[in-house]
């Protein structure tokens, strides 16, 4: 098992048309988000307008949910959707999206070039995860937060708006055992 903390010192922030965006996390690491030859991509935005469009992903699924504040979104002719805080909303990277929110909302979204095996679940304490081998794992949360590695009885403390980066050459259990707020855990299965 290889595994890392990318701290929140290190994260790039840059702006876009309707606010910031901190990315925490990108794959392959030598990828340019501009130029969209990630796998995938981990960010959280913050807003200066209550409402916005979002880029076009074509080639892409998305994940996003509120941190803080409110989010609903509207995907042009197909519905509209209100977000409660961590309530996740997956949806096509192409399809026109129009977001409306809070000046407090913090989204937090994960990015997927399409045909990869990849998803975003919600945990709390005491939970626990099977990490596949060939699996790459990122967890996320506002606040500090422990997991013990069952199989090789490691634990990893992370301080809050981290990311830990867990890399599986071997199937291990993970429990959350120590954390105030949810933790938001992406999944991709390497090939």
């Amino acid at each position: 098992m290889k595994w890392k903390i990318i701290d929140k010192e290190v994260f790039t922030t840059t702006k876009w048309a309707g606010g910031e965006t901190t990315q925490l996390a990108i794959f392959p690491e030598d990828a340019i988000f501009s130029n969209k030859d990630f796998l995938w991509r981990i960010s959280s935005a913050t807003f200066t307008t209550t409402d916005s469009k979002f880029s076009d992903f074509t080639g892409y699924q998305r994940y996003i949910l509120p941190l803080e504040g409110r989010l609903a979104l509207n995907h042009e002719g197909l519905y509209h959707r209100e977000l409660d805080k961590y309530e996740v909303e997956y949806f096509d990277g192409s399809w026109t999206t129009f977001s409306e929110n809070s000046l407090d909302c913090r989204d937090y979204n994960f990015i997927v070039r399409n045909g990869n095996l990849a998803k975003l679940q919600i945990l709390k304490r005491g939970d626990r995860y099977f990490l596949k081998e060939s699996m790459q794992v990122t967890i996320f949360s506002m606040d500090d937060f422990v997991i013990s590695l069952e199989n090789s009885r490691d634990m990893i403390g992370v301080k809050g708006f981290s990311l830990l980066v867990l890399e599986a050459d071997k199937e291990e259990n993970i429990k959350i055992i120590g954390g105030d707020s949810p933790l938001i855990l992406t999944e991709f299965l390497l090939s």
